[in-house]
């Protein structure tokens, strides 16, 4: 079963991480800053994990579709939002429902962090 993560915003990073009760995965570590757009989407497939999908939007749009690779099983997933100074902005959903923040701040360093949610893969 394939699991879709969307990320509509992203300023300046972004980590999506996948663990269960022995271990966790990174899914993903973004990067996106200079009013960049980004709209693309992540595939979580079923096969022997790939390691972290790693896009650098700061200077470039960031949008296509990615496949990352996740062992068949029960996760949570979170995404943690970091700031580098400015704006910030963090927009990213499974399977078509936006991920809930359980702490925001409007500072630098961590600024976002979603609230767990559990996948089947």
């Amino acid at each position: 079963m394939a699991n879709t993560l969307t990320i509509t915003a992203c300023d300046n990073e972004l980590v999506l991480i996948a663990y269960t009760g022995a271990n966790s995965y990174q899914i993903a570590d973004i990067k996106s800053g200079n009013n960049e757009p980004v709209n693309f989407t992540i595939s979580l497939q079923s096969g022997q994990y790939t390691g972290p999908l790693n896009l650098n939007g700061v200077t470039t749009p960031l949008s296509g579709n990615y496949n990352v690779y996740l062992a068949p099983g029960a996760y949570t997933l979170v995404a943690t939002g970091i700031n580098w100074g400015g704006p910030q902005a963090y927009a990213v959903s499974l399977n078509g429902a936006a991920l809930k923040p359980v702490y925001t701040n409007p500072e630098v360093g961590v600024v976002w962090v979603s609230s767990p949610v559990s996948l089947q893969q």
